[in-house]
């Protein structure tokens, strides 16, 4: 199971047509294209835009649906790093919000056929390095200073998506479109861009995800797990978000043995907080 969001349509249209993906007559205020277990979903520009597409979408979904789907934001960005050229694809492990200065951190992929990695930061209107062009926002080279890539839906579809599916589902990925000159990308130019890194990702985005299938923490780890916070008293969440990490852990982690908190330890938590420390840096633990 596996969904893809485009802000626009030239993005999207290369991999509609390898899809083979109809229309959805009932697809609300989004457009949603589908084959079998595979949608594509135009927002529109904007983080806004993108951010609704996404909750829209995710509410069509049941819980297990959501565990099982992998999500991805793809599109095009303009670059202030000449080094990349156009054309070039880097998935994301930073994305910043212009706005509140708030920084997002998505999974990194481990196993694709593309590795270059890069931040990424998402502005409400487009930008140009240039002074004085109509409908973009002029920055300097001091304003711009430590971004690589720009957009304006990243920020958007991370922080929504990440309210619905687990992390280590959710990607985002960026094609070079532009060095920030000041223009709009001519529709054709999009789709070759697009139509390129579709070729060699395709299979990436429709295979399964490796934990879809089987979730080996159950009888392997888990039951070890609930036999060490059985005295803790956690919440459902809280194990819920234990449960998550543990099997963050696994899977970058096939044979090594659960790392687990100074049992000693569980005798000084006292109070709530205490224990809601105390699982957060096992957590983080296991995010290592």
């Amino acid at each position: 199971m596996s969904a893809l969001f485009f802000a626009v349509l030239s993005e999207a249209k290369p991999w509609l047509e390898l899809l083979q993906a109809k229309p959805l007559a009932n697809s609300r205020k989004f457009r949603i294209f589908q084959k079998d277990s595979h949608s594509i979903i135009i927002s529109g520009t904007g983080k806004l835009p993108m951010a609704l597409a996404v909750s829209e979408y995710a509410h069509s979904l049941s819980k297990e649906e959501r565990n099982q789907m992998k999500v991805w934001n793809l599109g095009i960005a303009g670059s202030n790093n000449n080094e990349l050229l156009l054309g070039d694809f880097s998935w994301i492990h930073k994305i910043t919000e212009a706005t509140t200065h708030k920084d997002f951190y998505p999974d990194r992929i481990l196993t694709s056929h593309f590795t270059r990695e890069t931040n990424l930061t998402t502005f409400d209107r487009p930008i140009t390095k240039e002074q004085n062009i109509n409908r973009f926002l002029s920055l300097t080279k001091e304003e711009l200073d430590g971004v690589s890539l720009v957009d304006m839906e990243g920020s958007g579809f991370f922080e929504a998506a990440s309210l619905y599916f687990p992390l280590e589902n959710i990607a985002v990925g960026k094609v070079v479109s532009d060095h920030l000159e000041g223009k709009f990308c001519q529709l054709e130019d999009v789709e070759k861009m697009m139509e390129k890194v579709a070729k060699t990702l395709f299979e990436e985005w429709i295979s399964p995800l490796p934990w879809a299938r089987t979730d080996p923490i159950e009888t392997m780890d888990w039951p070890q797990v609930e036999n060490f916070v059985q005295n803790l008293r956690l919440t459902e969440t809280m194990k819920h978000d234990l449960k998550k990490s543990i099997r963050f852990f696994r899977l970058r982690n096939p044979s090594s043995p659960i790392p687990f908190p100074d049992e000693s330890a569980k005798a000084n938590l006292k109070s709530k907080t205490d224990l809601k420390t105390y699982l957060e840096t096992w957590r983080n633990s296991l995010h290592v």
